[in-house]
């Protein structure tokens, strides 16, 4: 008990869903915004990370991302209930070899906000827009929702991408059944109980305890609410997914599939088993002792399993 415990603490503390790391980006956005470069800029001395905006090609909204070092665009896409800042550490790794770009995504504090309808094709015009302003073509790695935004890019903008590399995509948690999650996550949001709200997202697609998020929720203080409408606006995009891995079938791209050793069953690893089932040009790499947070406890691992994938291209 005492174990499992300690266990699920240290994978909450280092940032399940990475709400933790998230949060000095988010309180400065207005800051990164002033100093921002031009969409398409020359590519910036490896290390450098340098802020940049483009218009999203779906509704012209404002899509912030970050880039440092040389090469290959590599774009990351970071999960829910997050922003691009906790995949910093793993993009440094990443710059010998890559022109690294960190998309923030819509709806969480540091991009533009906009209201619903949410769809996944906002998104899909997000990405193609930040991979048009940095060359056009690259290899491209999601995490989590952000791995399903990747999923969708992949489908729908194939000629954008190299090779491909998703991180515990949760199909298997979207879908008609996410309605009543996502009506009652705003019966709680309007009711002014943050805390349960978090409790349930981290509950029905982490399968993390209630104890657990209460003590995390403690240790991040009040600007933690700040990324809830983005998690939102996932939640609603879930309730639209399609979440029978046959229909991802048409994917020829090469791609590379993470998980941890220690993520729940459902739905992270038997998502990415059902996809590694029809995807024909895909493999599967298990990361040793990590559960869904690994860009935070073990960027090194991360790093490790998707240079050699990308630079094999």
């Amino acid at each position: 008990m005492d174990m499992m415990t300690s266990e699920l603490s240290r994978r909450s503390m280092l940032g399940l869903f990475s709400l933790a790391a998230a949060l000095p980006i988010a309180g400065c956005a207005g800051g990164a915004r002033a100093g921002a470069s031009a969409p398409g800029a020359a590519a910036p001395s490896a290390g450098a990370w340098q802020t940049h905006h483009v218009a999203s090609k779906t509704d012209g909204l404002d899509i912030v991302y970050h880039e440092a070092g040389r090469g290959k665009p590599l774009v990351i896409v970071h999960g829910g209930g997050s922003n691009a800042e906790p995949y910093r550490r793993l993009g440094d790794m990443l710059t010998a070899h890559f022109r690294v770009v960190r998309v923030e995504r819509r709806n969480y504090g540091v991009s533009g906000t906009r209201a619903s309808p949410i769809t996944w094709e906002q998104e899909v015009g997000d990405v193609g827009a930040v991979i048009e302003a940095v060359g056009g073509r690259c290899h491209l790695f999601g995490h989590s929702a952000g791995a399903l935004v990747s999923l969708h890019v992949a489908r729908r903008r194939p000629e954008l991408v190299d090779r491909l590399a998703l991180y515990e995509p949760p199909l298997l948690g979207g879908g008609p059944g996410v309605v009543a999650v996502k009506a009652k996550f705003d019966a709680l949001i309007a009711e002014g109980k943050k805390d349960e709200a978090l409790i349930l997202i981290y509950g029905h697609f982490v399968g993390l305890p209630e104890d657990v998020v209460r003590a995390s929720i403690g240790t991040r203080g009040p600007d933690v609410y700040g990324l809830l409408p983005g998690a939102s606006a996932d939640l609603e995009a879930l309730t639209t997914l399609d979440t029978d891995p046959a229909d991802w079938a048409g994917i020829r791209l090469e791609t590379l599939l993470l998980v941890g050793e220690k993520s729940a069953a459902h739905p992270l690893l038997d998502s990415s088993a059902g996809l590694a089932k029809v995807l024909a040009n895909s493999r599967t790499v298990t990361l040793p002792g990590q559960g869904h947070s690994a860009q935070v406890s073990a960027p090194d691992l991360v790093a490790a399993a998707i240079d050699p994938w990308f630079r094999a291209s």
